[in-house]
């Protein structure tokens, strides 16, 4: 017999079950990704009914069995339902969903990663900066945050910080000119990306969407974020899908 326990976290994804039943994915600070059965939630007038939808933020009382966990209850801190309602919002707030489910793991606490998915789906709504710059701060945020930051102050492969204009997404950061020459796949990077980066890197989680670029600049760092983001992940994002119809 296991205790129930209580977490928070946001409902990643949902589908349905049997014919009243519904399986989240909930990402939790305490528990990392973690698979939820809400029994009934499908039922009129049931109490899992808004607590069981993609985008809601709450604290869940679950639980536990050997591979899942039951939801028994939830107090919803916050609902993004409003990211339904626009196509371009939903495909970039399903995106962020997508990747981490495919970071996080179970048992391993994402409190970091969920509050950067809270303050991206703050960005996403207020639209304040062009959602792909939003979504590649997004990358680079959850990817240093994932031990899989670049080094963007000094040279991968010689420690210095003088001459730094290209860099080497599979050694993980900067190459200086003198070590240019020993490295395959090495790609020239704008000074003005360098400092976005750097500026991405550098900020807390709750100011990592504080600033704008040029469409030129971010084209350059959409390129990068996502080359990046690809060479750790051999998944495929349905949302990106829809997003590429989108654009």
């Amino acid at each position: 017999m296991y205790d129930n326990v209580t977490v928070n976290g946001i409902v990643l994804d949902t589908s349905l079950l049997k014919e009243y039943d519904k399986r989240l994915v909930i990402l939790t600070a305490e528990l990392g990704r973690i698979t939820v059965f809400a029994n009934g939630a499908r039922r009129k007038n049931s109490q899992f009914t808004a607590v069981s939808q993609k985008f809601v933020m709450g604290c869940f009382t679950l639980h536990p069995s050997r591979n899942s966990y039951t939801l028994v209850s939830a107090d919803i801190k916050d609902i993004f339902l409003e990211l339904s309602y626009d196509i371009e919002k939903m495909a970039y707030a399903s995106y962020a969903c997508e990747v981490m489910q495919a970071f996080t793991q179970e048992g391993i606490g994402a409190k970091d990663e969920l509050n950067l998915l809270y303050v991206t789906f703050k960005a996403i709504l207020a639209s304040r900066q062009d959602l792909r710059l939003i979504k590649s701060a997004f990358e680079i945020k959850l990817m240093d945050i994932e031990g899989l930051g670049l080094q963007m102050e000094r040279c991968v492969k010689s420690d210095t910080t003088e001459n730094l204009h290209h860099i080497s997404l599979k050694d993980g950061g900067m190459i200086c000119d003198a070590q240019l020459h020993k490295v395959t796949g090495a790609r020239f990077i704008s000074d003005d990306a360098i400092y976005v980066i750097r500026y991405i890197l550098s900020r807390d989680i709750s100011s990592v969407y504080s600033f704008d670029i040029s469409i030129k600049i971010l084209e350059e760092i959409e390129k990068l974020a996502d080359d990046y983001l690809g060479l750790h992940s051999d998944r495929s994002f349905k949302s990106l899908d829809i997003l590429q119809k989108l654009l």
